[in-house]
């Protein structure tokens, strides 16, 4: 089989992956499995690329490429929770287990009215139908809490690792597996707090003025939607639009260090350019426009003739 031949059989199964992975992203948001604003965010698009990107039949290898990366660690957190659910459920039942596992499978914190919810569930027991009652209402708990527990695990999937402390890298791992056994609200709130100690000023779109009201509020929460409603103010004060920018901004930065005007700015002030990539991994450019600006400020500490410097800067737009 000569390379042309190959090409031509591959290329027909790539399409009908792409179209495949299209049609998979478009049915879970009819079914509302999943919604646009969180794809948005987990690639870096905005809503009007989504639906472009979901209409057209043609590759676009930047956008194909993290929207299967974005479904691939969307399916691998849904098996995780379910896992760690299933796991829990089975320590308790059995009369040997990881003393690790039973003790997941315990809830964190009881709720303030525990001893009244559980003289109501007596009196309904004893009532016609009162168990059914009582088990649909524990059903959709479960529900709302395995939920709560996949939002936030996808809520930290999309941090990037420059707007979190070092230290998180270590703990990560301990992190998630505490989520993805939490047995109810209770458990999930203590979660979400460790996960907003670690994030860095920088993660927010302004100082995170609300965070100690934040934190006193989401400590009195014992519900699954008031404490999604928490995680939601947490998100929304969070710099996705730098986010999504920060991987071409390093891109750019890296081809800017390797052509003839990065190799002057070295000259001029490699300091103050080490500096442009820290604020690109601090978050504190709005877009290319700003970095370019910085970069072309480098410049204008050039010696020489006027075209010489106006050369310079024009090439720093151009590598950018």
């Amino acid at each position: 089989m000569t390379s042309r031949t190959r090409q031509q059989d591959i290329a027909p199964s790539v399409s009908e992956a792409l179209r495949l992975m299209k049609q998979a992203v478009q049915s879970s948001l009819d079914l509302g499995d999943i919604n646009p604003q969180s794809v948005c965010k987990a690639v870096g698009m905005t809503k009007p690329q989504l639906s472009s990107w979901l209409t057209t039949t043609s590759p676009s290898p930047h956008w194909d490429a993290k929207v299967a990366e974005w479904l691939k660690q969307a399916q691998a957190r849904a098996l995780s929770a379910n896992g760690a659910q299933h796991r829990g459920a089975s320590s308790s039942v059995s009369s040997k287990g990881s003393g690790k596992a039973a003790k997941a499978s315990q809830p964190a914190k009881a709720s303030p009215s525990g001893g009244a919810s559980a003289k109501a569930a007596t009196s309904r027991e004893s009532t016609p139908g009162g168990k059914g009652v009582q088990a649909g209402g524990k059903a959709s708990t479960e529900q709302s809490v395995r939920r709560l527990k996949q939002d936030l695990l996808e809520l930290e999937t999309y941090i990037p690792w420059t707007a979190v402390s070092s230290a998180w890298q270590s703990k990560r791992a301990a992190w998630e597996r505490k989520t993805c056994a939490a047995g109810d609200a209770g458990c999930v709130v203590q979660q979400l707090l460790a996960l907003e100690r670690f994030l860095l000023p920088c993660a927010f779109e302004a100082r995170w003025s609300a965070g100690n009201e934040w934190r006193a509020r989401l400590l009195r929460q014992n519900s699954a939607a008031d404490v999604k409603q928490s995680l939601r103010e947490l998100e929304d004060a969070m710099h996705w639009a730098r986010f999504g920018a920060h991987s071409t901004l390093v891109e750019r930065y890296e081809q800017l260090l390797t052509s003839r005007a990065g190799e002057q700015l070295e000259r001029l002030g490699a300091r103050r350019l080490a500096q442009v990539r820290s604020t690109i991994d601090s978050f504190g450019y709005a877009g290319l426009a700003d970095m370019a600006q910085d970069c072309i400020a480098i410049a204008g500490g050039a010696e020489g003739a006027g075209a010489e410097l106006r050369e310079l800067r024009e090439s720093i737009c151009a590598a950018l």
